[in-house]
């Protein structure tokens, strides 16, 4: 009597799900022999549980059928037995059957049929079908079956079929087809899966499949939630909750080796492990690591890692890893790295890394480098880099590169180089670049796009022609020079100088600039370098800028000749002109100062 029951609650699924396919989409095998058509179309009807509605003057119900359809759908098997002469359409149970339309080839046709993966012959959703030419398109149902109106098709229809993921496919319909299309499409090998996607997946799978649903009927089966005060276990299911360890919220819940629980109240010990397949409050403890499927809020201990999948609130402490799959808002200390997959709020400290693929909300410092993929702040601080896709408002501080997508509005502080697309703050590093900056770039190279750039050519007393690059902003720029002071431009005879310095020029009026810059250059003769031979100068001038992108400069400088003593091979400097020298000292470490005032004159562009 039970197994009968069983049976017949089966079977009331079973018909209740057929009934749910629409009559045209359900899928039945029938063999048709020597039958009378109208007799098949019973046939027919019982096998996929409706009803033919139709005038039997529309058919020849004294033709004979013999054929088998095994697997085909309703629509398939009509399409084949009337060949377009009778059309058909559903209604709820029912299916009319009323006669074909003859059209010409100027009229416009419908074309139906399905599309199907060409590997494993599923019908696919959402697939996209049009006609390039009159741009008249069709989507797929749930079923993979379409229908399409083309106006005034040509002899040779093309029909373009579309979905991501696969193959671009297209078919040549004959203009006069009446039956259903079946349209196979390959998937495309070539299709590139991103990181992030293939990462998120195999990450979901883990925790789903491994961690928070290992394989328990009473998991499955019981939705009630079971509570507990103190559980004592050996192993997942080997305790005093024993099979039902996966149903019961514990407050206090203390495990050998590893245990497994619906969640946590106040306090979890573990051995080695703890698995919580929901929420655990107060305090969890492992001595490797720490799996949770449900928020956290209080505090994570684990001699390894800590893994959550939704959103924690405290602290963490982990010797190799905390992973969080959702937001956080706590204190995250890692020997190695913390990773948080959304937004992180607080503090995160690690050996090696920082990593968050929302926005950061909280002080990072790690050993080698922060990375955040949106914005960041208020501290980035690394041994190497830090790395910022959107805003940083506070301070990037690394030993060897800063990185702002967007716009930084504080400091960026490095070994090598700064970068950010704006900055409303200050640069400083060797190497400083941004599209533009409201502050200041330090550096010994800074880079401004929407800043200041000139090319010089100038002369000075000595030197008779300089060349110098200016790049930065006008409060503070830095200067590349390059002079020469011929002497029929031989290799012997010519003076050579080349220096770096730093500079300022701010506006007067609109054409009228003042200059401040330090200079220090080398003097070499030939292609030779001689010990200390060095030639500073400070320059106060004017900037003329009676166009753009062309001005002219004049003032005066004051030079500071060093020279070492004990080197006797200095070639003459003052040839041509020897200026009056106001001060002339050598230190006690052989040094030579000669100072004099000077001159120069250029002309600038950019």
């Amino acid at each position: 009597m039970v197994s009968t029951i069983l049976v017949l609650a089966r079977l009331m699924g079973f018909s209740q799900s057929y009934a749910e396919t629409p009559v045209l989409e359900r899928i039945i095998t029938i063999v048709l022999e020597q039958e009378r058509i109208d007799v098949a179309l019973q046939n027919i009807a019982q096998h996929g549980s409706f009803t033919f509605s139709y005038n039997p003057a529309i058919i020849d119900v004294d033709k004979i059928v013999s054929a088998t359809y095994t697997g085909m759908t309703v629509r398939e098997i009509l399409d084949k037995l009337f060949q377009g002469t009778v059309q058909y359409k559903a209604r709820g149970n029912y299916i009319i059957l009323t006669k074909g339309q003859v059209t010409s080839a100027t009229d416009s046709r419908v074309y139906d049929g399905y599309v199907v993966d060409e590997s494993t012959g599923e019908r696919l959703e959402d697939v996209s079908v049009y006609d390039p030419v009159s741009l008249s398109s069709a989507v797929t149902d749930a079923y993979g079956y379409f229908q399409i109106k083309v106006d005034k098709p040509s002899p040779d229809l093309i029909l373009a079929i579309n979905k991501q993921n696969y193959a671009d496919t297209i078919v040549y319909v004959s203009s006069d087809r009446n039956e259903l299309l079946k349209i196979p499409i390959n998937v495309n090998k070539g299709k590139i899966i991103s990181l992030a996607d293939s990462v998120g997946e195999k990450v979901k799978r883990f925790w789903n499949t491994k961690i928070l649903s290992p394989k328990s009927a009473n998991i499955d089966n019981i939705r009630d939630t079971l509570y507990r005060t103190t559980q004592f276990s050996i192993f997942p299911f080997v305790g005093t909750n024993r099979s039902l360890s996966g149903n019961v919220i514990n407050d206090y819940s203390f495990n050998i080796f590893g245990g497994y629980s619906r969640g946590v109240r106040k306090l979890e010990l573990g051995g080695l492990f703890n698995i919580v397949r929901e929420d655990v409050k107060g305090v969890q403890f492992a001595g490797l690591a720490n799996a949770v499927g449900g928020k956290t809020t209080g505090v994570q201990l684990a001699g390894l890692a800590n893994l959550n999948k939704d959103t924690v609130a405290g602290a963490q402490v982990a010797g190799l890893f905390n992973v969080n799959w959702a937001s956080t808002q706590n204190f995250s200390l890692a020997g190695l790295s913390n990773f948080t997959h959304e937004d992180s709020r607080g503090v995160q400290l690690a050996g090696l890394s920082n990593i968050t693929l929302g926005k950061q909300k909280g002080p990072h410092i790690a050993g080698l480098f922060n990375f955040s993929t949106k914005d960041a702040g208020p501290v980035q601080l690394a041994g190497l880099l830090n790395f910022a896709a959107g805003r940083m408002r506070g301070a990037q501080v690394s030993g060897l590169v800063n990185f702002t997508g967007n716009e930084i509005r504080g400091a960026q502080v490095s070994g090598l180089l700064n970068y950010a697309r704006k900055v409303k703050g200050i640069q400083l590093g060797l190497f400083n670049i941004t599209d533009s900056i409201k502050g200041l770039p330090l550096g010994f190279f800074s880079f401004v796009s929407k800043g200041y750039h000139k090319i010089e050519i100038s002369a000075d007393e000595i030197f008779y022609l300089n060349l110098a690059f200016r790049t930065g902003v006008r409060h503070f720029y830095n200067i590349f020079a390059l002079g020469a002071k011929p002497n029929s431009f031989g290799k012997e005879s010519t003076y050579w100088t080349f220096g770096y310095g730093v500079g300022t020029s701010p506006r007067i009026t609109r054409w009228l600039n003042l200059n401040a810059d330090l200079t220090a250059n080398q003097i070499m003769q030939g292609n030779r370098i001689d010990a200390i031979n060095i030639l500073n100068k400070l320059f106060l001038g004017l900037e003329f800028e009676p166009m753009k992108k062309i001005a002219f400069t004049v003032g005066v400088t004051l030079n500071g000749y060093i020279t070492d003593t004990t080197y006797t091979q200095y070639p003459d400097l003052f040839t041509d002109y020897k200026p009056t020298i106001v001060r002339d000292y050598t230190y006690s470490n052989n040094v030579n100062v000669k100072m004099w005032w000077g001159g120069k004159v250029g002309i600038r562009f950019l």
